[in-house]
């Protein structure tokens, strides 16, 4: 690494000559700044249409109406956490473990992971007959790496059963410093990779005592420290994620991080930016006197740059904005089909979404995204007695593919193709919505365009618009999602499906 007056110093000439601080007001009147808010549920623009624009619908009509193509990923939703962090959005519940818990939470996992077991059955039976094949497995959570071996053995088991997994199909789980550095947790994960798994993943969020102390992770940093290096013991491709700018972060704070990745040196680094839903963090931020505690929007901003930076002083490939690989091998496929409009992904579990139909939709037809009843007990309700768990949806008509491809297309960059040209054809009116977009982020200087290796042109994000790439990706929400994030809808709204 450099040393750190002269990567700051480097940092601060390069948002100098991106026009930052001076554009800030420019850009600011075109919509772009960063927002702490999480955009349409989630903390990045990880899905389109996103969670918080589905709307209340007939899930049996629905599960009648999917059209599975001959690929998906799988994402297998475990509810559960031994903290309860001051950030985290998801659907989750507090669980220690067998060893440090009540008969009465014992019996609150075992009746989910029941449910979950029969959710895993139902879907398994329709892939089946639509021949199906799953390309890739993600457990995630919550932290599955809290329930015992006999549970998480039971999960891969009937993931095997059930579904048709297609040869060295990448099999990830999540896990947590704490239940990888526990007694039992070396041994857990060493049993897990010879059932399979393929790669770990887990979030230390920070390295720096305070910010862990404020974020609630239940542990300081030779914790974190002790578990990456078990991870690189057991396995060779694993996964990290960091927070910017949790509550006390700073840009040292984002300095010592990377002196602690120096020499960690993790196979893949996700190192997200902070945003806060209705959990305390985001109650602090939304607290003038605690406002002040968070790192301001040229902080951000510098902290981004000097990430980048120093990233790519280590050796890392930039995946995207927010990722991060030491070789190319590394490169995590779920996340991209999680944040792709391209690939059907298949989500089980209380709050887990997919998206669905993804070849129909090329030929003009509707697919569909849809999210299981976020309330776990609800969820586990339905399932049991025999009831389909989604509560929520959205049709992905034309529009709504033509939305997409900008929203998760100019993440790597966008190319029109035929099938978009034909919409585009088809609906004027929101061609030309989106032209005027086009124009004022160009004009702002957060798009561009490129030539790809063939000669197709193609868009794709600035390095300015890398700065703000959620941001300015939000900014692509078709009009009908944009209205629907501004209405909160009720029970009784029904979406039409037909």
């Amino acid at each position: 690494m450099r040393s750190r007056e002269s990567a700051f110093e480097e940092a601060r000439s390069s948002l100098r000559r991106l026009g930052i601080p001076a554009s800030l007001p420019a850009l600011h009147a075109a919509g772009i700044g960063i927002n702490r808010a999480v955009l349409g549920g989630s903390h990045s623009v990880a899905i389109y249409p996103p969670i918080d624009s589905l709307t209340p619908l007939d899930s049996t009509t629905l599960v009648d109406k999917i059209a599975w193509s001959g690929e998906t990923s799988l994402y297998v939703h475990v509810a559960f956490c031994e903290t309860r962090c001051t950030f985290c959005h998801y659907t989750v519940d507090h669980y220690t473990g067998r060893a440090k818990t009540s008969v009465e939470d014992d019996t609150k996992v075992a009746r989910y992971l029941t449910a979950l077991h029969r959710e895993l059955a139902f879907w398994g039976a329709r892939l089946a007959r639509a021949g199906t094949v799953v390309s890739s497995v993600y457990i995630g959570g919550g932290t599955p790496l809290v329930l015992d071996e006999p549970a998480l053995h039971g999960l891969i088991r009937t993931i095997r059963n059930e579904y048709d997994l297609r040869p060295g199909a990448e099999f990830c789980i999540e896990g947590s410093p704490l239940t990888i550095a526990a007694p039992e947790g070396e041994h857990k994960l060493w049993s897990l990779k010879a059932q399979g798994v393929t790669r770990l993943s887990f979030g230390v969020q920070s390295f720096d005592d305070d910010v862990l102390k404020y974020a609630a992770r239940g542990y300081k940093r030779d914790i974190p420290i002790r578990a990456c290096a078990i991870a690189a013991r057991i396995f060779e491709n694993w996964n990290l994620d960091l927070i910017q700018g949790l509550y006390k972060g700073s840009t040292s704070e984002v300095w010592d991080n990377l002196e602690a990745l120096a020499e960690i040196r993790p196979p893949h680094l996700t190192w997200y930016h902070g945003r806060f839903g209705d959990r305390p963090q985001g109650h602090w931020y939304r607290t003038e006197v605690k406002r002040a505690a968070f790192e301001d929007e040229f902080a951000t901003l510098l902290g981004r740059m000097l990430i980048w930076q120093e990233m790519a002083t280590l050796g890392y490939h930039q995946t995207d904005g927010n990722r991060f690989v030491r070789a190319r091998e590394f490169t995590d496929p779920f996340k991209k089909i999680r944040t792709s409009a391209s690939s059907d992904l298949l989500g089980v579990g209380a709050g887990a979404y997919s998206h669905v139909g993804v070849e129909v939709r090329k030929t003009g037809d509707r697919g569909y995204v849809f999210r299981n009843d976020p309330s776990i007990p609800t969820y586990v309700d339905a399932v049991l007695t025999g009831s389909v768990p989604i509560a929520t949806g959205r049709c992905v008509d034309e529009e709504e593919v033509l939305a997409g491809s900008y929203s998760t297309g100019l993440r790597i960059g966008r190319i029109e193709d035929e099938s978009l040209r034909s919409i585009r054809a088809a609906h004027p009116q929101v061609s030309r919505y989106y032209d005027a977009l086009v124009n004022e982020l160009n004009n702002a200087g957060a798009l561009e365009s490129y030539l790809e290796a063939s000669g197709q042109p193609g868009l794709r994000l600035s390095s300015l618009g890398q700065l703000f790439e959620d941001e300015v990706l939000s900014l692509f929400f078709s009009p009908a999602v944009k209205s629907a994030l501004t209405t909160k809808p009720t029970r009784e709204r029904k979406l039409q499906l037909a």
